[in-house]
């Protein structure tokens, strides 16, 4: 999950590292009180969002009262910025440059550890900087010191390990007209799989990878893979989309390559979707629910590769739970195979039979991408 800017700047100073002097404005919030709390004259307004190059793109506006920051954000809350819903406005002190670094620590997967990259430019031009001016220092994860002799190296070290993040960024590391350094932006993003160690993350404000809110299915998505449960496979991954088909895929990269199988024989997908890891019937019951819950469907394609591990019959069964709760009567197709395919297709022949669906289904033996054209034609007849 990627947190945002002024998220992430309370766990840089949590753990010591200096951040502006700041309120957060949400919408139906008075801006100008907000600015009277502040209480500083010269202030930056900042879009909360969850993608980059908000100063390219009118993003971020400089102000020097009450009524400018009341309008600043009030245009900012009408932006669509690079696709991104706003969340929020940010509005911190101004702060007296005198130099933007550029610091981070991420997860490189080419040799699986952490690296701490630190440029003495930073910026919104910092992709412009020579490969040859950007240091760049692996990190043991098993060492609690960051054995890196660049500045804030070991604070920002200690926010990677304790709160679980993939990434920790600061562009730019301002260096002040007073020698001070301080974050004045902050790009993280924490682990989802480390959820139950952190309370604290069910208090983060909904969101969604789209840079909108979350609807109310992909709200009741997330929950499925919460609980007790929570390590039996995955299955609350839902993002809503404007088609009209039903999709539940298996296989990761697949799933993306079925994505656009569907839209090249010319259906328009309702949502994407997919559930992994041998999860329980009780989590694809609870899945397929939100998933043909969707108003407005024509068709469902449940389609995915080859099962290794994940047990066909089982998660079938809550494919099947659902199926025979709503009795859809648009036409579906499903691709899948693996262990127990053959009884969970048995089982599904069935459920078709005492619900009357219009139904077809096929194992390995016929491409994913060729199911898509079946259903295609199955909607025009």
């Amino acid at each position: 999950m990627n947190l945002y800017e002024f998220e992430g700047k309370e766990l840089l100073r949590k753990h010591g590292i200096a951040v502006p002097k700041s309120v957060v404005l949400h919408r139906g919030e008075d801006a100008r009180k907000k600015y009277s709390e502040l209480g500083v004259k010269d202030v930056v307004v900042k879009a909360q969002v969850l993608s980059g190059k908000r100063g390219k793109n009118n993003g971020i506006k400089f102000c020097s009262s009450a009524d400018e920051t009341a309008a600043a954000a009030e245009n900012l809350f009408q932006m669509n910025i690079r696709g991104q819903y706003v969340a929020a406005v940010l509005i911190e002190e101004k702060l007296n440059i005198a130099k933007e670094k550029y610091i981070s620590i991420v997860y490189t997967t080419n040799v699986k550890q952490p690296m701490v990259i630190f440029s003495e430019a930073g910026g919104m031009d910092i992709e412009e900087v020579p490969e040859e001016k950007i240091k760049k220092q692996l990190l043991d994860i098993r060492q609690e010191k960051s054995a890196s002799d660049v500045p804030l190296a070991q604070e920002l070290w200690n926010c990677f390990l304790n709160e679980d993040t993939r990434q920790v960024e600061i562009n730019p590391l301002v260096e002040t007209s007073d020698g001070r350094l301080v974050a004045a932006d902050a790009k993280i993003a924490i682990d989802d799989d480390a959820f139950f160690r952190h309370p604290e993350w069910n208090n983060l404000e909904p969101r969604t990878m789209m840079g909108r809110p979350p609807t109310e299915r992909e709200l009741a998505a997330k929950k499925i893979d919460e609980g007790e449960a929570y390590y039996r496979g995955t299955a609350g991954k839902y993002i809503e989309l404007d088609g009209d088909i039903a999709l539940i895929l298996n296989g990761g990269g697949a799933s993306i390559a079925n994505m656009d199988a569907l839209a090249q024989v010319g259906l328009a997908a309702a949502n994407y979707t997919e559930y992994s890891g041998n999860p329980p019937r009780e989590k694809v019951y609870q899945l397929a629910k939100v998933v043909l819950s969707k108003p407005d469907l024509r068709g469902l394609w449940m389609c995915g590769v080859v099962a290794n591990f994940t047990n066909v019959k089982e998660t079938f069964l809550g494919i099947i739970d659902a199926l025979d709760e709503l009795k859809p009567q648009y036409p579906i197709v499903v691709r899948r195979d693996g262990p127990e395919s053959n009884e969970a297709f048995a089982l599904l022949t069935e459920c078709a039979r005492r619900n009357n669906l219009n139904i077809k289904m096929f194992k390995k033996e016929t491409g994913m991408s060729e199911t898509a054209k079946v259903l295609a034609e199955m909607l025009k007849a």
